[in-house]
């Protein structure tokens, strides 16, 4: 039985990172000696604007816990540290003292990034900072990304050899049951309505306010939106005015887990994600759509979502920011199409089972 780290933002917050790290927690316990260190100091939801930002009373707050976490590393003999560190330059840099302490110590650490900016922000640094990021980086015994399209973020910067994919899985808990998609087949055939159902945080980067305006080209009588999530501060207002005035065509859930998100998956048909989120990696809301039998309508030029979606295969793909081929995909998508072909697709590649696979298989274990 090996002894593991892992280090990085667990729930309290929700999204697909939080999510990811919980899964691959549980996943791995079963089987290791396994501590973690949870990186997500606050939970409240901010703008975007603010991610990665420096806040000194935030920063003197964090470093005392830190300090207290970096004596764990020293104390412990662990096999291996896993890292989900952010995608920012202070996100990142925010692992530095484990990384150093698992450097001092001799202990091989993984960086799993979640997310498809890293890169881009490597590429705005400065000469001195990229030297940073780059002794870290070529410290690490590997870096992890979610997808094959997303291998060039560390290209010039690590080997070939020391570049592993490793994609997203999805809690068995989310799954559905075959009896549970027949029926969701079964009640489709006498639905008067399509049901398209919104499952992230509701941000303007990742289409919601888009989606909102597509809306408008709808009647009450031929569609009805779910929508749940946490609200972007700087957009709610706008989100509330929808709210109000279309209350019989877009429902408001709130934030949504276990057997209340699965419920609100299987209730409906068309799962829909319009993104441009700069940060975005591979959405494991979309893997959580398969597992329930959900159409996707998504842009598959976006992050690594090219790795887990194929127009015309999984559903169809949209051009990001445009409420007028928003709509039409809504309209034409003949969601049926797509319910059984989605959910064997993650019982054949995207159970948390293969995904713990793949983070042991890139350990060595």
């Amino acid at each position: 039985m090996k002894k593991i780290l892992m280090i990085g933002p667990f729930p309290g917050s929700l999204n697909g990172q939080t999510i990811a790290n919980q899964t691959a927690y549980e996943g791995l316990k079963a089987s290791h000696n396994i501590d973690r260190i949870n990186t997500l100091k606050e939970n409240d939801f901010t703008d975007k604007s603010t991610q990665g930002k420096f806040i000194l009373s935030k920063f003197f707050r964090i470093m005392k816990e830190i300090l207290s976490e970096i004596k764990q590393i020293v104390e412990e003999n662990y096999d291996v540290v896993y890292m989900t560190s952010g995608q920012s330059f202070l996100g990142f840099m925010r692992f530095s003292p484990y990384m150093l302490a698992c450097i001092i110590k001799k202990i091989p650490y993984y960086n799993h990034i979640h997310g498809g900016h890293f890169r881009k922000m490597y590429n705005s640094q400065s000469s001195f900072k990229q030297k940073l990021l780059n002794f870290f980086i070529k410290k690490s015994t590997g870096m992890i990304v979610l997808g094959n399209s997303l291998r060039s973020m560390f290209e010039g910067i690590m080997p070939e050899d020391k570049i592993y994919v490793c994609e997203n899985g999805v809690q068995d808990d989310v799954v559905a049951t075959e009896d549970e998609i027949k029926e969701k087949i079964e009640r489709y055939k006498n639905d008067t309505k399509k049901r398209v159902l919104y499952l992230s945080n509701l941000m303007e980067e990742k289409g919601i306010l888009d989606l909102l305006k597509a809306s408008e080209k709808f009647n009450d009588d031929e569609i009805e939106f779910n929508l749940a999530g946490a609200i972007e501060p700087s957009i709610k207002d706008k989100v509330e005015d929808y709210l109000r005035k279309y209350p019989n065509k877009i429902k408001y859930h709130g934030m949504v887990r276990g057997e209340q998100k699965k419920k609100l998956l299987l209730e409906n048909y068309v799962f829909i994600l319009p993104t441009y989120y700069s940060n975005e990696g591979q959405p494991i809301s979309i893997l959580e759509a398969y597992a329930t039998g959900c159409a996707v309508i998504t842009d598959e030029s976006i992050g690594g979502i090219k790795d887990i979606f194929q127009n015309n295969i999984n559903g169809i793909s949209i051009r990001n920011r445009d409420d007028e081929d928003i709509s039409s995909k809504i309209k034409n998508i003949s969601e049926s199409e797509f319910f059984q072909k989605n959910y064997e697709e993650v019982k054949q590649k995207y159970k948390k089972i293969f995904f713990i696979k793949k983070i042991e298989n890139i350990f060595l274990f």
